[in-house]
């Protein structure tokens, strides 16, 4: 089955292209004052129509203490992200018929597209990738991973009905999850390995303290997490 390309992805596309540009002419056209990467990124986003949206900042939730250092927080919603494809692949690996698939994962991908922001973790860790020879690759591979996201999240909305899953289904579900999970992992290769390896173990540190909480509270029913992505790599 073919993957939809939206326009927003397109968009995101010529960016990109006038990144690129922008870069070659700023390092041989203008070596003496030229502008640095975080001003060309900065430029860019902050001119283009999707501007507001890439740069809102973090709305926490009630009793939600993000991480003091910027960059790890984010490093943390990717990771986040990242643990919640395999949660839904188990979901759509389990599932027998489209409305039942359908209300599960509408209310849960709902919640990662809102909690976590994958675009905007994407756009603001740009500026931290290494080396800056990377950056187009990088974000490339970041906006390829939020757009096989939304893929998921598109098709969830629109193409799931009633009845049992017909040909291909589960399959175009399962592979933009996994191209969102597996693209993720190309750009946080980019992002400095001791901030990321702390915002997972702050994953791990969690999800062991929901694990003892639930085990603890016979009202709390299963507790079934999933392997960490990572873990298996």
């Amino acid at each position: 089955m073919a993957l939809k390309i939206n326009s927003s992805f397109l968009f995101i596309i010529s960016l990109l292209s006038l990144l690129r540009t922008v870069l070659s002419w700023s390092s041989t056209n203008n070596p003496n004052h030229g502008l640095n990467r975080r001003d060309v990124i900065q430029q860019i986003i902050l001119a283009s129509p999707v501007a507001t949206v890439l740069t809102q900042a973090a709305q926490p939730a009630i009793a939600y203490t993000p991480d003091p250092d910027p960059l790890r927080e984010s490093l943390y919603l990717m990771s986040r992200v990242q643990e919640a494809t395999v949660q839904q692949e188990r979901f759509v690996n389990r599932a027998t018929e489209q409305d039942v698939l359908k209300a599960k994962m509408k209310l849960t991908l709902r919640l990662v597209e809102k909690n976590y922001r994958l675009l905007d973790q994407i756009t603001f860790a740009a500026e931290y990738v290494t080396p800056s020879s990377a950056l187009v690759d990088a974000t490339t591979a970041g906006f390829e991973s939020a757009e096989a996201l939304q893929n998921a999240i598109d098709y969830v909305k629109s193409d799931l009905k009633s009845g049992p899953f017909e040909k291909g289904q589960k399959e175009y579900l399962t592979s933009n999850l996994r191209e969102c999970r597996e693209r993720l992992f190309d750009f946080l290769s980019y992002m400095p390995q001791d901030k990321l390896q702390a915002a997972r173990k702050r994953v791990e540190e969690e999800n062991v303290a929901n694990r003892d909480e639930f085990d603890g509270d016979s009202d709390a029913g299963v507790y079934n997490p999933v392997v960490l992505p990572w873990k298996n790599r």
